[in-house]
């Protein structure tokens, strides 16, 4: 008897002693190991597709557990991401006030959209814009920077179409324009620098209309309709892509809710509300770029509609059961060597 409580004393010690220096089996039911620190993806390396392949899907997803007086909004710029792809992804957490200590998706993985993969090319319904080295060329490896923006209101939308940069400008001054004149409080028709300019500290210029890429004196307009066409950059984003362009640079402005990827000979799709309304059904149209992209024996149809369905803006897994046990081949020919990986 005596022995047993000794036993019992010792076991008792032992746990006192695990649970006080935060070891043992037990130190998990007690407290949430620390949170990864969040990362800003900006700069990715990635190949231009050949023809018959399908964009890549890059950069990867995050998780991150809300702080004290933390939102969505705040969670949003640290990472470098709009506040719609974050909302979309976290379907029911309150933007404003998050529950504390919640553990929230942070969308940080992307599909490429389909272009010329040259220049600056903004996705609009995805609001996000990708920038590749001007004379990418397919099959090469190349380093990508991609950052995220703000589009044109329902009512004024952005343009659609190539472009080139016609010029830049610094602090620049904003001439409103009459048609956007006549619908502010304040009627000034010149609206220096400073902290009064929506076009914020950076303005690049571009062969569209009176349309240009710029930063903003309103950081939390990024990933919302909030723009009379333009594309906007968080302020700190601007200052980093304004020196890196120079007049000429191609680009071009596309319309893609739906973007279709393959990685490791898995079929991904990245699904974005159609913000300007622009296919009657956006299910049909997602079947449609899978049958376009050659892929319709590879998808399963149910995967897709639910990711259509969910919006979620982040890639899902779309393959068939009988595909996802094959190992994974490019198409075509067999690859040849390729081009050293370039330096920004």
């Amino acid at each position: 008897m005596r022995r047993c409580r000794r036993r019992v004393r010792l076991r008792a010690g032992i746990l006192a002693l695990a649970l006080v220096a935060g070891c043992g089996p037990w130190r998990g039911r007690l407290e949430r190991p620390p949170a990864l620190p969040l990362e800003k993806i900006t700069v990715i390396e990635t190949r231009v597709p050949q023809a018959g392949e399908q964009p890549a899907v890059v950069g990867r997803l995050q998780r991150h557990r809300i702080r004290p007086r933390e939102t969505l909004l705040d969670v949003a710029r640290d990472a470098g991401l709009g506040f719609s792809a974050v909302h979309d992804a976290n379907p029911g957490v309150d933007e404003w006030v998050p529950p504390p200590d919640a553990e929230v998706v942070v969308p940080s993985r992307w599909i490429i959209p389909r272009s010329r993969y040259r220049g600056l090319v903004v996705n609009i319904p995805e609001m996000r814009l990708y920038m590749f080295p001007t004379d990418a060329r397919p099959g090469e490896r190349v380093p990508m920077l991609t950052w995220a923006v703000g589009i044109g209101v329902e009512e004024a939308p952005s343009p659609v179409g190539p472009f080139t940069v016609l010029s830049k400008d610094a602090n620049p001054t904003w001439i409103v324009p009459a048609s956007i004149l006549r619908t502010r409080d304040n009627p000034e028709r010149v609206v220096p620098p400073g902290p009064e300019n929506p076009l914020g500290a950076y303005r690049i210029r571009l062969s569209k209309g009176l349309y240009s890429i710029h930063g903003t004196n309103d950081p939390w307009s990024i990933g919302r309709l909030t723009t009379h066409g333009c594309i906007r950059l968080y302020p700190e984003d601007i200052e980093v892509l304004y020196p890196l362009v120079g007049r000429g640079a191609p680009g071009e402005l596309v319309y893609q809710p739906v973007k279709i990827g393959e990685d490791a000979g898995r079929i991904y799709v990245e699904v974005h509300d159609d913000v300007y309304r622009r296919f009657r059904d956006l299910e049909r149209h997602a079947l449609a770029e899978v049958e376009k992209a050659g892929l319709a024996a590879r998808v399963d149809v149910e995967l897709l509609r639910a990711a259509v369905r969910q919006k979620s803006g982040i890639p899902i897994d779309v393959t068939r059961r009988s595909e996802r046990i094959r190992v994974p081949r490019l198409p075509g020919p067999p690859p040849r060597a390729e081009a050293p990986t370039r330096r920004l």
